[in-house]
């Protein structure tokens, strides 16, 4: 007997732990959307270097173009290498935002932000799949409809801001219920 599908998932721990919390109705709406912040914050801890943000924060709010055409954002693609795909989503968001007109912290808010809101998507999408696999129709449209509805919730844009002030926690954790009345709730 199995502890549910969410085991097999070919994620990092924190997303196999959202996943539990999507499928299992033991866990509510609120247990799900407590743990997609810190499953994103533990990813950008992972994938992003401690010197990204700064870099990021410096080639948006730099004044004057490259005159030989190079994008600022070149060396933050270098960085990323090897690390995973987050770095360069993110880069590729700053891009964009830098190629609307945003500059500063906005544009650093902005990307951030776009960034963890498509690895949130991405990793939503591999879990439904990995549930209509696993359990079947049904059970996949019910995690997919409790993902979507946290995943609108979730404070992804907090996360950002958080980020641009400091670095990512690798030890980022839902909040656990401890006490007596942190149980299932009655309905």
């Amino acid at each position: 007997m199995s502890d549910g599908p969410h085991r097999t998932l070919n994620l990092r721990q924190q997303w196999k732990q959202l996943l539990k919390r999507a499928y299992q109705r033991a866990f509510d709406s609120q247990d799900v959307i407590d743990a997609i912040c810190p499953a994103l914050e533990r990813d950008c801890a992972w994938e992003l270097p401690k010197e990204f943000v700064p870099a990021l924060r410096a080639s948006c709010t730099q004044e004057e173009p490259s005159l030989f055409g190079d994008s600022e954002l070149d060396p933050l693609k270098r960085s990323c290498a090897g690390r995973g795909t987050l770095g360069s989503i993110v880069d590729e968001c700053a891009a964009q935002a830098l190629a609307e007109g945003m500059t500063g912290e906005a544009a650093v808010q902005h990307a951030l932000q776009q960034g963890l809101t498509d690895r949130l998507v991405r990793n939503a999408r591999q879990m439904e799949e990995h549930i209509l696999r696993e359990s079947g129709d049904r059970k996949a449209a019910e995690v997919r409809s409790r993902l979507s509805r946290a995943m609108t919730s979730a404070p992804v844009s907090a996360l950002a801001i958080k980020l641009m002030s400091e670095a990512a926690s690798p030890n980022a954790a839902p909040p656990k219920h401890s006490g007596l009345d942190d149980g299932v709730g009655l309905r």
